[in-house]
Parts: C-alpha cells; structure tokens; sequence
C-alpha cells in the first residue's frame, strides 16, 4: 500500500514537502510545492490521498506546545474531559482559543498532552483540504524522532534545530542548541543522575567541544547521517504509536471524504464564513457567547461533582480543581492542612498539652479544645503558629485541676508562605 506524507513549514504557503512511500519498495516519488500547486501534486502522484488512513501530516513543532498535566478523574471519559482545564494554567491565551490533545490516558499517572491554537488547526486542515489531502494523523514534526527514556534526538534542517525527549519537543535555532540540550541535561541529572538520556544527533552535529560544556562525553553521543531528504528520513523512523496525534476531539476524523467534498470545501467555508458574519451583525452573537459561557459552567460543575463525589459544586469549579491539583494558591487551607500546622505546632510542646477535640466549618474556621500545663502554653502555641502565617485566637481558657482548659479557633485563611 502506498502512503502520502506532508510536512508543513511556517508560514504556511510558503513550502510543503512531500514523499509517497510503497511498504514494499519505499520511497516512489517526493518533491516540494507551495500551498497552490500541492492539489496538483496529488491528483499526479497520491489521487488516493481522501483515503485518512494512508496520510501522515507533519505541522510545525513551533505552533505547538507540548505539556505534562496532572488530571483527576476515575475513567477515560472523566479524565479526557478534564485535560484542558488541568492544561489551563500553561498557556497565556484563553484557553477556549486552544486545541488540546492528549496522549495515552491512565489514573494517577501525569498526562502528556500538545496544545496549538483552533486557527492554525484550521488553517493547516483547510490548507490540505484544499488539495484534496484528508489526513488520518497530523502531528508536530518533531514527533517523527526515534527518541525514547534513554535517548534525546536532536535532527539539523538547515538553521534549525527539531529535540524530542520522552516527554519534550521543541523546535529551536541550531545556534542556541547548546544551552537547550545543557537545561535538558540538568533537568535529568536533578531527576535521577544514574539514567540520565544520551544524545542522537541526526542529520549534522554539534561540536565535540560544545557536547564537553553541557555534559555530554564521546560515549554518550551517537551520530546519524541521513542519506536523503530530512522528509525521508522521518518518514522511515516515524512510529505513530509513540505520537500524540493533535486531530481529536472537534478534528476527529469521522469519515472517509469524498473527491466531491474535497472540491467544494473552499466554497463551503466561504459560504460558512457569510453565515456567520450574518449572525454577528444580527446580534446573535453576544447571547450565544454568554449561552455557551454558561454551559461550560455546567459542564465544570457536572464534571467536579463527578470526580470528587460531591453533591454541590464551588462557585468556581475550574479554579478548585487547579487548587486540588497544586497548580494555583488556595484562598482556603481546609480541614486536613490545619490540623496539621496545628499539630506540628503541638509537636514542640511535648508532655505539655492533651488535644481533647477538634471541629471545622468555612464559616467559622477550625476550633480545638486542648488541655495544657498553664497559660503560658497557650502563649507558645500562639507564637509557633503566627511563624506558619496563622493567627490563633483563644476563645475560651479556664482552670481544669491542675492544668488549664482552652478552647482554640483558627482563621481559615491562605497563610502565605507558611502554609
């Protein structure tokens, strides 16, 4: 079987490679077009390129940012739902302008995950649409390198430089490739110094005294050359199985098109495009935006509820979320992390004190009856807590015996640093 691979470049009309391969006989014919002639190029060399099961699209690795979240959930349903709010917090644009797709999903594990923008992922469809090019994987450029937990790939393409890591790609100036693979380097010797990834140079090299400064010794570099094109070369080592493929979602590809609907996609868009203007100059658009701003609500809240089995939602499920996840401040410490400021504070007095009871609620705060030695006690768990940013108030104190009986409440409040 024949299979079509295209690699985009940045801007986009400016230059797409491409390379048919044959399983039996490998490469059959390969050139590079602009965005104009690539239908073209097809109907001579690909006319079965609406088939998405025999096209690999490789985007820009520049366009797309590439994350490690932590993502609650008990399912695949649950925790695929929940990846663009745990991927919020990386990216400065609305996150509702972002495209987020996923790798392999499991519980309790950190989910890889690419994030680009809707526009180029329209772009770059409607581009291969154009031609008559429907693929059935499209994926960063620099996904197509053999890296691994024991190798990061470097490939030279000009002045440009494409790394891949396990769990990192990046597209950077082959000049300031040194400092990259010098922070890559430290990053793993901080994780585990025994295991830390050698280096595969492909398609051109550092030199050796470059290699020397951020790390890298003679036994841990090896050199690969590449025979012809770079498009060749990924395309022979490209495993789709170890790819995050961005069309998910909204871009999952449904169906098989059609020649016919390859050729009046363009007038389809434009028509869509009057559409909506129509609707925007209509009014509609405002009442859409806040319809849809309160569905999403829903949908967080539905989705907390879920995870976390609880009845009622918070106000800001997204944002509670993060708080859970420790990827933003918590206005409120909760139950479990005042007890225990509280108890490392009491953990100073040993002997000297007898913790009778605790309660909580948001309103009120966190509350402890204890029995001390004396009054003095009191004035030492007070100064012990104020070092951690809490402020203890002692509601209640009276003689018990011959100790002191004390009813304490805390403030449930952010405690800074301390907490």
């Amino acid at each position: 079987m024949q299979r079509l691979f295209v690699r985009l470049a940045d801007p986009l009309e400016s230059r797409v490679d491409w390379l048919v391969v044959g399983d039996a006989d490998g490469v059959q014919a390969e050139g590079c077009a602009d965005a104009d002639d690539l239908g073209g190029v097809v109907a001579d060399q690909a006319p079965w390129a609406d088939d998405p099961g025999r096209v690999v699209a490789f985007v820009p690795t520049a366009d797309v940012v590439a994350l490690r979240c932590e993502v609650p959930g008990r399912t695949n349903a649950q925790l695929r739902r929940a990846v663009r709010y745990a991927a919020e917090p990386f990216v400065t644009e609305d996150i509702d302008t972002m495209h987020v797709a996923c790798g392999p999903l499991s519980r309790h594990e950190p989910v890889r995950c690419l994030v680009t923008p809707h526009e180029s992922m329209r772009d770059w469809l409607d581009m291969l649409g154009d031609a008559g090019i429907v693929p059935g994987c499209l994926t960063p450029d620099a996904m197509a390198l053999p890296a691994d937990a024991h190798t990061t790939a470097v490939l030279f393409d000009g002045e440009d430089a494409l790394v891949r890591t396990v769990e990192q790609i990046a597209s950077v100036d082959a000049a300031n490739l040194a400092p990259v693979l010098g922070a890559l380097r430290a990053e793993g010797e901080r994780e585990d110094a025994d295991a830390v990834p050698g280096l595969c140079q492909v398609n051109g090299c550092l030199p050796e005294l470059d290699l020397r400064a951020v790390g890298y010794g003679s036994g841990d570099v090896e050199d690969v050359a590449v025979a012809g094109s770079v498009l060749a070369y990924m395309a022979d080592v490209f495993d789709s199985r170890r790819a995050i493929d961005l069309l998910q979602g909204e871009y999952q590809v449904k169906r098989r098109a059609t020649g016919a609907w390859a050729r009046w996609r363009a007038a389809a868009a434009v028509a869509a495009a009057w559409l909506v203007l129509g609707l925007a100059l209509a009014g509609v658009q405002g009442v859409w935006a806040t319809q849809r701003a309160e569905g999403l609500q829903a949908e967080a809240a539905a989705l907390y509820r879920e995870i976390y089995s609880v009845e009622r939602a918070p106000p800001n499920p997204a944002a509670r979320m993060r708080v859970r996840l420790g990827q933003a401040p918590e206005s409120r410490l909760g139950f479990h992390r005042l007890l225990g400021h509280l108890g490392r504070a009491l953990n100073e007095l040993p002997g000297e004190y007898e913790l009778r009871s605790v309660s909580y609620n948001e309103r009120s705060g966190f509350g402890a009856d204890v029995l001390v030695a004396d009054y003095d006690v009191l004035d030492r768990l007070k100064a012990t807590l104020a070092d951690q940013g809490l402020a203890l108030d002692v509601v209640s104190a009276e003689q018990h015996e011959s100790r002191a009986r004390a009813s304490l409440r805390i403030a449930d409040d952010w405690a800074g640093e301390g907490s």
